[in-house]
């Protein structure tokens, strides 16, 4: 089924908005065998439209050590609900987990560290392509709780 253009923007808008969010069905494991370190983090998200990223919005947050990485690192699900993680997979480096969004094609998701202070990650949609770019970079430590 394809999605009509103002269907598919919104769907990707509710995407983008995932980042802020924590709802991510966790897979329990430790924590501590995840290969990331805590501190503090720069955030970009770049929505794809047409096979190009546009502009990154940044948000900055503090991982705490041994914080849980799917809460931490692969928090994206839409604030609405609609769409719900299946088939999470863990590595001590990486996350992998699609997405099952109502009315929307199966969306695929990743996140894969090449250190333990930057990751890069993305959503593709099925039939669509990537359609969100996510890459992290670790700065300091955290200062305060209001880091």
């Amino acid at each position: 089924m394809m999605m009509n253009g103002l269907r598919y923007r919104r769907w990707v808008a509710a995407v983008v908005c995932l980042v802020a969010t924590t709802m991510v069905r966790p897979v329990y494991a430790d924590a501590g065998d995840f290969g990331a370190m805590p501190g503090l983090w720069k955030i970009q998200v770049r929505h794809v439209e047409n096979g190009k990223a546009g502009a990154p919005t940044v948000t900055w947050h503090c991982v705490d050590e041994g914080a849980d990485p799917w809460t931490t690192f692969a928090s994206w699900t839409p604030a609405h609900g609609e769409c719900t993680t299946t088939d999470p997979q863990r590595r001590t480096t990486s996350l992998t987990w699609k997405l099952t969004c109502k009315g929307s094609p199966e969306a695929s998701a990743h996140v894969d560290f090449d250190s333990a202070k930057h990751y890069t990650g993305s959503v593709s949609v099925e039939g669509h392509g990537e359609v969100i770019q996510v890459e992290g970079s670790r700065y300091a430590a955290c200062t305060s709780p209001e880091d």
